[in-house]
């Protein structure tokens, strides 16, 4: 009896290549999000404490509340810019995410047919068995008589 061989297995294998490049990118997705996530706390962080130090003076001149003010433009501005990276980085995620599921997908699928030609092939072998202990006990059987 020959032994078990998947005509397959260089897919299987390719594929399982193919989901761990997507599983990475999906990582790498991910990682860019929590960074621009970082950025906007940040920026958020020091425009309170810059609020807070603003609030707390004591003695205003007018260049204070302009220079206040074009901070708080500049500051919407950037965090609408981070708004908009997020979002752009959510979307090429959830683009990742799809991937990475067809991915895995495929991979489960070949991975069930591997499942049903080792199945096939058990199935066989054991046929085999079966009709070789069949016959030996025959032949025995007929050797005696």
């Amino acid at each position: 009896m020959q032994r078990f061989r998947f005509r397959l297995e260089r897919v299987l294998h390719w594929q399982g290549r193919v989901c761990r490049l997507e599983e990475d990118k999906f990582r790498r997705c991910a990682a860019d999000v929590a960074e621009t996530d970082e950025k906007i706390a940040r920026l958020t962080a020091q425009r309170v404490a810059i609020e807070r130090e603003f609030a707390s003076q004591t003695a205003l001149v007018p260049a204070d509340f302009y220079a206040l003010a074009e901070y708080r433009k500049k500051s919407a501005a950037e965090r609408g810019a981070l708004g908009r990276e997020r979002q752009a980085r959510v979307t090429a995620l959830d683009a990742q995410r799809q991937k990475l599921i067809a991915a895995r997908r495929t991979l489960q699928i070949i991975e069930k047919l591997r499942e049903r030609a080792l199945q096939e092939y058990t199935r066989a072998v054991d046929r085999e068995v079966e009709t070789l202990s069949q016959e030996s006990y025959l032949s025995n059987w007929v050797a005696r008589r």
